[in-house]
């Protein structure tokens, strides 16, 4: 399960560079600056992990899935912005709908996180976290749906393929609290294929002409 793990990693970082060139050569990492910065990140830790695999502590996969979630809340703020930003008429409304949105989850994540989150109890609260932001990047989705908003091709790839990785994600990391860590290294190769498959999708979505 371990090398299958590690192979799947490898093949994550191909197709990550292979996003992220497509997303510069096709001009479309301007659609979601925030997005861009994201695989920028996670191409950089990739890399730093399969290079140094010794020095990938638990306090370094705290860090970086903080900055992970950062920019998971910054990439519905952004979407919805651009989304938005041209239509007046509902400008305000879509304000008012992503400002409760956007509180409902803060208070969520407030209450429950722990004033000093670890790696032993990532389990309960990770999943809070990694919720809120698919419930923002999913409002987002449905008031452009409701509202019939044209965006562009990518955009409408990037929801159809990281929202449902999301869920997924927030699948393994219960399975860890409920199984125990003893179960990590199936998990591990069952979240990692998910993972790939989401960004092969986005790779050939950021490559395709629209």
């Amino acid at each position: 399960m371990a090398s299958l793990h590690r192979a799947l990693a490898l093949l994550s970082i191909v197709i990550l560079c292979s996003l992220l060139g497509g997303l510069v050569r096709r001009r479309k990492s301007s659609q979601c600056v925030t997005f861009t910065v994201y695989v920028a990140c996670v191409t950089v830790f990739t890399l730093l992990i399969q290079a140094f695999p010794s020095r990938y502590s638990p306090e370094a996969f705290t860090i970086k899935q903080a900055i992970y979630d950062c920019l998971l809340f910054g990439m519905a703020l952004e979407l919805s912005y651009r989304a938005f930003a041209a239509f007046r008429g509902i400008a305000t409304q879509i304000r008012a709908w992503l400002a409760l949105a956007v509180a409902i989850s803060s208070v969520a994540i407030f209450w429950l996180t722990p004033p000093d989150p670890d790696y032993a109890h990532l389990s309960q609260y990770q999943p809070a976290i990694t919720t809120a932001g698919i419930w923002c990047l999913s409002f987002v989705a449905l008031l452009i749906v409701w509202y019939q908003i044209p965006v562009p091709a990518f955009t409408r790839s990037l929801f159809l393929a990281y929202v449902p990785y999301l869920l997924v994600f927030v699948t393994y990391i219960d399975l860890i609290g409920r199984l125990g860590w003893g179960e990590i290294q199936h998990l591990n190769v069952a979240n990692a294929a998910a993972y790939d498959l989401a960004i092969g999708y986005l790779a050939f979505a950021a490559w395709r002409k629209d």
